[in-house]
């Protein structure tokens, strides 16, 4: 398991307040870095020159939101564990958010033994699941056409 000094954690929430906080909070837990984009065009654009060990996603994002994000991401190589950041888990998201093959999820506002149980859990499976081709690119086009911006 990396040491949370070593680690760059890509936040990815069009709210600057959301960022802050998730910033915040990593830099609180002793995470190494912490990189706050507001889209996900930028969190790409991040990704395409450096690595980030874990990305810490919003799911409601205007333009493309967590899901066409994450679908994004996978099919253009990028190999990273996300967490998705909502305040809306509701029971339809929560089965979304499983369908694209993802299964953590941190309730917003977040207590910081919450965020850091959550991205030590994403870590480890994501490490126990490397290679598998199990993961959906994308749950249905009415995740990428989600168009609900809360």
């Amino acid at each position: 398991m990396r040491a949370p000094e070593d680690l760059t954690v890509l936040i990815v929430d069009d709210n600057d307040y959301g960022r802050i906080l998730l910033s915040t909070s990593l830099e609180k837990l002793g995470i190494g870095r912490a990189v706050g984009v507001p889209d996900a065009l930028e969190a790409i654009a991040f990704l395409t020159k450096e690595k980030a060990d874990i990305a810490l996603v919003d799911w409601y994002m205007p333009e493309i939101n967590g899901a066409g994000f994450i679908r994004l991401m996978r099919q253009l190589g990028h190999d990273v564990p996300v967490v998705i950041c909502t305040a809306y888990a509701t029971s339809e998201n929560v089965k979304r958010i499983r369908g694209l093959g993802l299964q953590h999820v941190l309730v917003k506002p977040h207590d910081d033994n919450a965020l850091l149980r959550t991205i030590w859990a994403a870590l480890r499976d994501h490490d126990t699941a490397a290679g598998s081709a199990n993961v959906p690119l994308a749950a249905s086009e009415e995740d990428d056409e989600d168009q609900v911006f809360l």
